[in-house]
């Protein structure tokens, strides 16, 4: 949630921005917590700074998400899964050069998992 809050804007304050990030709350206490928790590690990592103006603590984006990096490990079954997945979409339309290989999933892959998954509307899904 929040890195999606991030990919749009460059501050955060928990009592202006909160409604942005959880629209609707059942314990806004304890889900305040787990959004200063979350700035936290995300501070911990590099991605925003924190600093307080008139007693409002803000989070501001100090590292742009694209240079945000992570290592992912999957199994055997899982990058077959998504491999299947993108090669049957690529036969289809007759896009080889966009191809997988299963033993070598990469952030391309999962960039073209993320265009077919957007392109899958919700009625197909509840067959």
């Amino acid at each position: 949630m929040l890195l999606e809050y991030f990919n749009s804007n460059t501050v955060f304050n928990l009592e202006k921005n909160r409604k942005e990030v959880i629209l609707v709350s059942d314990d806004e206490a304890s889900e305040n917590a787990s959004l200063v928790c979350a700035l936290k590690e995300m501070e911990k990592a590099g991605i925003v700074k924190s600093c307080s103006i008139n007693n409002q603590e803000y989070w501001v984006l100090f590292k742009s998400l694209e240079s945000f990096s992570q290592t992912l490990e999957i199994s055997g079954l899982v990058s077959a899964g998504i491999a299947s997945v993108i090669n049957d979409i690529c036969d289809k339309l007759n896009r080889t050069s966009e191809k997988c290989d299963p033993a070598n999933i990469t952030e391309k892959d999962f960039k073209n998992l993320i265009y077919i998954a957007s392109k899958v509307s919700v009625e197909n899904l509840k067959d």
